[in-house]
């Protein structure tokens, strides 16, 4: 009857907007399908995994989140590889040391204050100084690139070089979970990395916390009798 009329279309278009957000809201993280598709990942290199089960796209940076992400996959891709090496290999005036949880305690004083040194330097000269979520990102600078190795991605397509920053992201990903298992074995078998099981290892003994209570106690014992 009014179908030329302004209010049908006003009730039209509010129809069509009404379910678009419907169908948004309906739409489900590929990864994790019984979640709902996570907001803020537009953009991003592997955004159609939608993996953010906490929403922390929705309250932080992306980018910034992004930025921290690839560069602790990087770290930690680094960081196997030398946990592993490190009960095979000693440079010159290191004490050797198969455990590498215990390789920080052996080190020789100066060689982990230039390490340190080292670090802080190398993260604040990539950023120019600026080193906070609100301008490491002016001039539009795509989070994780510090024009370092880009000329691998030269003469290849869009596609090549969407795939090899997607291998990036999930083999950093994979390292992070890697590390963090080779540091738990070493602190469970209480020993190196290999043999994974070593000889005449029992098993994991109980945690740790009646020997933390049994610790404070003597200190705090030691504080009374002064």
């Amino acid at each position: 009857v009014c179908s030329g009329t302004t209010l049908c279309g006003g009730l039209q278009q509010q129809g069509a907007r009404g379910t678009s957000v419907a169908a948004r809201a309906l739409e489900r993280s590929a990864s994790l399908p019984f979640l709902p598709k996570p907001k803020n990942l537009e953009g991003l290199v592997g955004e159609e995994q939608g993996f953010d089960p906490i929403g922390f796209a929705e309250d932080v940076d992306p980018k910034w989140l992004r930025e921290a992400e690839l560069k602790h996959g990087r770290v930690c891709m680094v960081a196997t590889v030398g946990f592993f090496s490190q009960q095979y290999i000693t440079f010159p005036g290191f004490e050797p040391t198969p455990d590498a949880l215990q390789a920080v305690y052996t080190a020789p004083p100066g060689a982990m204050a230039a390490l340190l040194f080292l670090a802080g330097y190398i993260e604040s000269a990539s950023y120019g100084g600026k080193l906070t979520m609100l301008d490491m990102f002016e001039g539009d600078r795509v989070p994780g690139d510090f024009n370092f190795g880009a000329g691998f991605l030269k003469g290849k397509s869009d596609k090549e070089v969407y795939d090899m920053k997607l291998k990036e992201l999930n083999n950093g990903r994979l390292a992070m979970l890697a590390f963090a298992g080779m540091v738990h074995h070493n602190i469970v078998v209480k020993g190196p990395l290999f043999p994974l099981f070593p000889d005449g290892w029992t098993g994991p003994g109980p945690w740790a916390a009646t020997s933390m209570q049994g610790g404070i106690n003597e200190g705090v014992g030691m504080f009374g009798n002064v």
